[in-house]
C-alpha cells in the first residue's frame, strides 16, 4: 500500500500531480516539436486568399524532410534545450524553406494571425543560425 495506507491511490495521484504541474511548472502533455512541424506544413499548404499557397505541393516531402534532419540534430545538441518546441519548428521550417517563394513570411502571418503568436525575431534568427551551423558541420551527410 502506499505510504502504508495513509493515503488513498487518488489523494496520492493528485498529490503527484500538483507537486509536478503547480510546484516544479511542468507542462504535461505540452505540444510537441513535431506537433508545430506538421501545424507549419499544413498552414503553409492552405489556400491563401489571392489563391495561392505558401508552399507549393510539390516541395512538401522535401522540406518536411529537411526539417526533420535538422531537428534530429538539435535534440542531440544541449544548446537548444531552453529553446519552445514552437521556435524550433519554425526556424527549421523557416531554413528548409529558403529558396521556396515567400513561403518563410507567410508561414509566420499564418501563424501570427490563426493563434495570435507573435514570435520573436531576433530569437528565431538565432535559433535558425544555430541549426544551420549544424547543417555545415562534418557529421552532416545530407539527405
Amino acid at each position: 500500500t502506499l505510504c502504508n495506507g495513509l493515503f488513498t491511490k487518488e489523494q496520492f495521484c493528485e498529490m503527484e500531480y500538483n507537486i509536478l504541474h503547480r510546484g516544479l511548472g511542468w507542462r504535461l502533455n505540452s505540444v510537441q516539436v513535431i506537433d508545430w512541424v506538421d501545424l507549419c506544413l499544413e498552414l503553409s499548404m492552405l489556400l491563401q486568399l489571392d489563391g495561392s499557397r505558401c508552399l507549393p505541393k510539390e516541395d512538401y516531402s522535401d522540406i518536411r524532410e529537411t526539417v526533420m534532419v535538422q531537428l534530429e540534430y538539435a535534440v542531440e545538441d544541449a544548446s537548444f534545450l531552453g529553446c519552445a518546441p514552437s521556435h524550433l519548428a519554425v526556424a527549421a521550417f523557416l531554413n528548409a524553406a529558403e529558396g521556396y517563394s515567400d513561403s518563410g513570411e507567410c508561414i509566420l502571418d499564418c501563424i501570427e494571425e490563426v493563434f495570435g503568436l507573435s514570435l520573436d525575431e531576433s530569437e528565431m534568427d538565432n535559433v535558425r543560425y544555430m541549426m544551420r551551423s549544424q547543417m555545415d558541420g562534418p557529421d552532416y551527410t545530407g539527405i
